[in-house]
């Protein structure tokens, strides 16, 4: 009604406005004064509004925005460029593209595909490769891993740096320096390597120096290790307390105990040295006294130029400058000088000085054989 006031109008509520609903206001820079008084409807309002104010849905804002309290999200938000001054608190961050932090990421856990990063902190670690300088990780199980200083206490896959230190698993370790409390590798390439135990399929070092090292395969310069297990081991210098090889090639190989199936060594300085079965292809020289403890079997020819002694000796053919036994036989002998107590032959041959030097002296009775017997040169014999 015209005759009444607006204060005198019934109410309203919010909930039962429709947006066909209407307001009135005056337009102020209306120039004819009859048309000031305007009306609009609620859907008109509403985008009035949306240009200072966000909507429920779908709301934007094309300029500024300053918010002096706390922003609560509970749902997604997607940001172009986020830049912050202070400290920003997140329960959870998706990076579906790239994260670069111009200062230090750490956390209790850091997971992503790539990481790139000055220096990384995390107590637990899923990455699939990561590059940068400094990596320290409590339980760390990365892919690729390519840093100059790596502390990882887990599993990485391939991990090549400067420096690698920290318990360890992977495929590969590659790096200039690895330090080592526990280590199982399947490849192993650097320059010196340092751990209490080292487990590795594939060793390719200047230096390896472990408490324990069990290893499929080494090659390298220097290897130092109290315990080693090797199926196949070759190297300059090889020392150890105790080392079992399947097979090794060395230039230079010393320890307490070392045992395996075939050493092959330039120089070699054992205090006891077992083998089932040993195989001498070149000469063989003894400096010290040698004892044969069974049998002995010498196929083609002996020549000794010192003395021989003995119990038994039996031998096809024998050539010898002093020999003495208890018994000696053999199908053709010949002496220079011989002691015996029973020298039996089928050919004895004994030389001895040009003079009066007796040749051959017999205590006791000389048979011949099918042939008689046949004595060249003077006989003398003795009451």
């Amino acid at each position: 009604m015209s005759n009444r006031r607006i204060s005198e109008f019934p109410s309203i509520s919010g909930v039962d406005i429709v947006e066909q609903d209407l307001l009135t206001l005056v337009h102020v820079f209306e120039v004819d004064p009859v048309l000031r008084n305007k009306k609009v409807s609620f859907t008109e309002f509403k985008t009035y509004l949306d240009q200072y104010y966000p909507n429920v849905s779908g709301g934007t804002f094309s300029g500024n925005v300053l918010i002096n309290g706390n922003l609560t999200v509970t749902g997604t938000s997607t940001f172009a460029n986020i830049t912050g001054l202070n400290l920003a608190t997140f329960s959870g961050v998706v990076v579906q593209n790239n994260l670069t932090a111009t200062g230090t990421i750490s956390g209790s856990t850091i997971t992503g595909a790539n990481v790139n990063a000055t220096t990384a902190t995390a107590v637990t670690g899923i990455i699939t490769t990561l590059t940068g300088t400094t990596a320290n990780y409590t339980t760390g199980n990365l892919q690729t891993a390519n840093v100059n200083n790596l502390n990882v206490s887990g599993t990485v896959i391939f991990a090549s740096g400067a420096t690698v230190s920290g318990t360890l698993s992977g495929s590969t370790i590659t790096g200039t320096t690895a330090q080592f409390t526990t280590g199982t590798f399947v490849s192993l390439t650097g320059t010196t390597f340092t751990g209490t135990t080292v487990n590795a399929t594939n060793v390719n070092a200047t230096t390896v120096t472990s408490t324990t090292g069990s290893f499929t395969s080494f090659t390298g310069t220097t290897i130092t290790s109290p315990s080693g297990h090797f199926t196949n081991l070759s190297g300059t210098t090889v020392t150890g307390g105790i080392a079992n090889f399947t097979s090794g090639n060395f230039q230079s190989l010393s320890g307490a105990t070392v045992t395996g199936n075939t050493i092959n060594a330039t120089s070699g300085v054992f205090q006891n040295l077992f083998a089932v079965n040993q195989t001498f292809g070149g000469n063989l020289t003894f400096s010290g006294n040698t004892a044969t403890l069974g049998t002995a079997t010498i196929s083609s020819g002996l020549t000794v130029t010192g003395t021989i002694s003995g119990t038994t000796v039996t031998a096809p053919t024998g050539i010898f400058t002093s020999l003495s036994g208890t018994v000696v036989s053999g199908l053709n002998a010949s002496f220079d000088d011989g002691s015996f107590t029973s020298l039996v032959g089928f050919g004895l041959v004994v030389t001895g000085p040009l003079d009066s030097t007796p040749t051959m002296i017999c205590s006791g009775m000389i048979s011949g054989g099918a042939v008689g017997l046949v004595l060249k040169g003077p006989v003398i014999i003795l009451p």
